[in-house]
């Protein structure tokens, strides 16, 4: 099953401030391996296929560095599609010293999770099979326990890490916003369930049963400010949706279409596109 096709919804792509944009493409470019779509002055978009945007960078004017108590990303993550290129990748950061801020086992995936030159957090992870996801009254069951790497590194290949693989995708993103109470209905209406709920602290959504495409929280960011246009951090995300979903959450949503998509603003400021 994929969970990342329509019809069901996914996030498709994301736009990043960063500080220095040469900085920032030698990051993404050349050492974790995404590909250069296009570019101009202080933009640049990336793919993982050369041919479909997932992320892109801009150097706003007077840029400021990142507050983490403000709403936006908690991180990206990056969904590879076996356990053999997360133990690639694994394998190639530790031997190119490229830090890692953790690593886990949530059950349902393995992940590891590290950040760009900014602070902007990234996560590159891989699914188990979904058949051996347990569920308890339609909640996933999550956990974070250490990743087991040296059992991991086992699965290594010897052609080892040459970039994402073409079929990478974005597989979720998680959000840090300024109250789960608040954020919740909106993205209801958006048409993701409540797939996990972890009291007052983060919330886990997701469309057609999947783990979670949308994590929720406030462990930095409770009653946090929006953040500006020149601040470090997420711009806005998008999300890939069938026509007949896009014309029914407009109508929830009471928006109006702009440049080809609808754009709008959820009760933490943080922007979407659809």
């Amino acid at each position: 099953m994929s969970y990342h096709k329509l019809p069901t919804k996914y996030i498709e792509q994301i736009s990043l401030n960063v500080s220095d944009i040469t900085r920032s493409k030698e990051f993404y470019i050349n050492k974790l391996g995404m590909k250069l779509l296009n570019e101009e002055d202080h933009k640049a978009t990336l793919s993982f296929d050369n041919q479909t945007p997932a992320v892109e960078l801009v150097q706003p004017e007077n840029v400021v560095p990142l507050d983490r108590s403000k709403t936006g990303l908690f991180h990206v993550a990056f969904l590879v599609p076996s356990k053999t290129d997360l133990a690639n990748v694994v394998y190639y950061l530790w031997k190119n010293q490229i830090p890692i801020q953790g690593a886990s086992d949530h059950l349902v995936s393995e992940a590891l999770y590290l950040q760009d030159p900014d602070g902007n957090g990234i996560e590159i992870y891989r699914d188990r099979p979904h058949e051996e996801w347990k569920w308890k009254n339609d909640h996933v069951v999550m956990d974070s326990v250490p990743l087991d790497v040296e059992g991991l590194l086992q699965e290594r290949s010897e052609t080892g890490w040459k970039g994402f693989p073409e079929n990478t995708v974005i597989g979720h993103i998680h959000l840090q916003v300024h109250n789960l109470e608040e954020v919740r209905p909106f993205y209801e209406k958006l048409g993701f369930d409540i797939v996990a709920e972890y009291g007052p602290q983060a919330l886990f959504m997701a469309d057609n049963h999947y783990h979670h495409h949308i994590g929720l929280n406030v462990w930095n960011s409770r009653n946090g400010e929006k953040k500006h246009n020149n601040e470090i951090g997420l711009n806005w995300y998008s999300i890939q949706m069938t026509k007949e979903e896009r014309k029914e959450i407009r109508k929830r949503l009471d928006i109006e279409l702009s440049g080809g998509l609808y754009t709008v603003e959820d009760p933490s400021g943080i922007k979407i596109k659809f």
